[in-house]
C-alpha cells in the first residue's frame, strides 16, 4: 500500500488513516464538521499525496491522447484541463488534473482503481515509450482550501499568485524549493495544490501551516471534503462516482472530448450516448431540515420509485442533509416535492444550493 511522504507529521498531527484503492488517506483528524466549516469559513491544508502523479515529456502528447477523455492536445501553456481517465468499458477510473507545465505534461489523479492497475492502463496506451514517469515517490501533494485560502498562498508566494486564473500552473520558489503551484480545488472555495519535492515535504506543510494560522488554518481529511464537494456541487469520483460510474448519467459530458481522436474507452461510450439514456443524477434535500437522508433511500412518486439516493451528509451550511439522486429522466429537475419510501417528503433542488463565500472575494482588489 502507497502512503504519503509526510505520514509520519500527519500522525502527529493526529490523522485517522484508511485504505482507499490500495493507497493510504487521512480521513480526519478531529470532527469532520468542524474541518468543513474551517474550509467555508476560513482555510484547510490537506495531504492529497494519495492521488497519482505523473509526468510526460511534451513529445509523449499522443499517449495521453489516448489515456484521458479530453483533449489533452488543446491544453495552452500554464493551463490545466479537468477531465477523466475511463476503463474499456468506457467506465470512470480516475478523475484527472492535466497541467501544461513548460515542456512536460504532469498528471494528477484521484483514482478508483490501485497504483497497478493505472499503470496497465498507462502501459497500454503507450505510456513507456511516450516518456511517461510515475513521481508519486519523488513527490507530495498539499491542497490548500478555504474562504482564506487566496491569503495563505499570497503571504508564501507574493501577491502574483492572486492573478493566477482557475485551473492554472505557475512555478514558484519558497525557501529554496521549487514548487508548482495549481490553482484548482473542489470545494466551491478557493483552492490551490502545491507539487512539492517529497524529501522537502514535511517543511514546507510547515511553513503552510506557519503561515496559515493568523487565517484559523486546520489539517482537513477526506471526509471533510466529500461535504465540501457534495454540498459545492463538485463531482467526487469516491462516491457519486464509485457507485454509478457511467459519466453520462451523472452529467460529466463536458468532461469528454467527443470529437477528437480515441480515448480509451470512446467507443462504448459513444455507444451509450448514441442509444440514450434514462437516468440522471439530480440533488436532493429533505422538506423538513431535521429529516434523514441516506445512501440507498428510495425516492417515490404515486408508489412507483423514481430516484435512488446515491450519496447524503450533514451540510453545516444549510443546516440540513442534502444528497445526489438518481432519478429517472422523466424526474430529472429541481423543484419537484417526492416522496421517500417511509413518506418524508423529498425535493429536487438546483446544485449548488447556496452562494459560497469565496464568490464574494474578488482577488484583483486585494
Amino acid at each position: 500500500m502507497r502512503t504519503s511522504p509526510i505520514r509520519e507529521l500527519l500522525a502527529e498531527r493526529g490523522a485517522v488513516f484508511a485504505e482507499r484503492a490500495a493507497v493510504e488517506v487521512v480521513t480526519r483528524f478531529g470532527d469532520p464538521i468542524e474541518e468543513y466549516e474551517v474550509v467555508r469559513e476560513a482555510v484547510g491544508v490537506t495531504d492529497f499525496s494519495f492521488c497519482t502523479r505523473h509526468r510526460v515529456p511534451e513529445e509523449g502528447l499522443d499517449a495521453l491522447e489516448r489515456y484521458a477523455a479530453g483533449s489533452v492536445a488543446n491544453i495552452r501553456f500554464g493551463r490545466v484541463l479537468h477531465t477523466a481517465a475511463l476503463d474499456d468499458d468506457g467506465m470512470l477510473e480516475s478523475d484527472l488534473y492535466v497541467a501544461n507545465d513548460d515542456e512536460n505534461l504532469l498528471l494528477f489523479g484521484e483514482s478508483l482503481v490501485s497504483d497497478d492497475r493505472t499503470a496497465t492502463a498507462l502501459a497500454q496506451v503507450g505510456g513507456a515509450d511516450a516518456g511517461l514517469v510515475d513521481i508519486a515517490d519523488e513527490t507530495a501533494l498539499i491542497g490548500v482550501d478555504g474562504f482564506k485560502a487566496w491569503a495563505v498562498v499570497k503571504e508564501l508566494f507574493g501577491p502574483d499568485v492572486l492573478g493566477l486564473p482557475y485551473l492554472s500552473i505557475e512555478n514558484y520558489e519558497l525557501d529554496g524549493v521549487e514548487i508548482k503551484l495549481v490553482r484548482g480545488g473542489k470545494t466551491s472555495e478557493f483552492g490551490y495544490l502545491l507539487l512539492v519535492p517529497a524529501a522537502e515535504a514535511a517543511g514546507i506543510w510547515k511553513r503552510i501551516e506557519a503561515a496559515g494560522e493568523p487565517h484559523g488554518m486546520a489539517p482537513i481529511g477526506v471526509e471533510a471534503h466529500s461535504m465540501l464537494r457534495l454540498d459545492g456541487r463538485f463531482f467526487n469520483i469516491h462516491e457519486e462516482g464509485r457507485v454509478v460510474r457511467d459519466p453520462l448519467p451523472l452529467g460529466l459530458q463536458w468532461m469528454v472530448d467527443f470529437e477528437g481522436d480515441e480515448f480509451r474507452g470512446m467507443t462504448p461510450l459513444l455507444e451509450r450516448r448514441e442509444a440514450g439514456y434514462d437516468k440522471k443524477i439530480i440533488g436532493v434535500h429533505p422538506v423538513d431540515a431535521s429529516g434523514a437522508l441516506a445512501a440507498g433511500d428510495a425516492i417515490v412518486h404515486g408508489g412507483e420509485q423514481v430516484a435512488e439516493v446515491i450519496t447524503a451528509c450533514d451540510s453545516p451550511t444549510l443546516g440540513r442533509r442534502v444528497g445526489l439522486a438518481l432519478f429517472d429522466l422523466a424526474f430529472a429537475f429541481s423543484g419537484l416535492e417526492l416522496q421517500g419510501d417511509d413518506g418524508r417528503a423529498i425535493q429536487t433542488i438546483s446544485m449548488p444550493p447556496f452562494t459560497p463565500k469565496s464568490l464574494t472575494v474578488k482577488l484583483d482588489e486585494m
